[in-house]
C-alpha cells in the first residue's frame, strides 16, 4: 500500500498537464485581479476578472446593479483594464452576473 505525503504548503505544489495550467491561471487571474480592484472605482469594486479569450475580458459580478452599472461605463473599464499590462491586447469587455452567490 502507497502512503502519501501531506501537503501543508500548496503554494510550493505544482501539478502536471491541464491541471497545471489551471492552477497557473488561477494564479494569473488572481494577480490581475488584485491590481484591478486598485484601478475600479468604489462603485463597481466587486466585478472580478474571469475569462480572457479572443482579446475580450469577461467580468463578473454577483450584484445585478454593480453589472448594469458596468454595461454603462465599459468604455471607463476597457481604458482601466489596458492599463493592467498583462490585460494591454484586450479589446473587448463583457459583463456577466453570477447568480449562485
Amino acid at each position: 500500500m502507497c502512503q502519501y505525503k501531506t501537503l501543508t504548503n500548496l503554494a510550493s505544489f505544482v501539478p502536471n498537464g491541464q491541471l497545471g495550467q489551471l492552477f497557473a491561471q488561477a494564479k494569473a487571474y488572481n494577480k490581475i485581479n488584485i491590481e484591478l480592484a486598485k484601478l475600479l472605482p468604489s462603485t463597481l469594486k466587486s466585478l472580478e476578472l474571469c475569462l480572457i479569450k479572443d482579446n475580450t475580458a469577461t467580468l463578473i459580478t454577483h450584484n445585478q446593479a454593480i453589472a448594469f452599472r458596468a454595461q454603462k461605463q465599459l468604455v471607463i473599464l476597457l481604458e482601466l483594464l489596458t492599463q493592467i499590462p498583462a490585460l494591454e491586447s484586450v479589446i473587448h469587455v463583457e459583463i456577466k452576473i453570477n447568480i449562485n452567490k
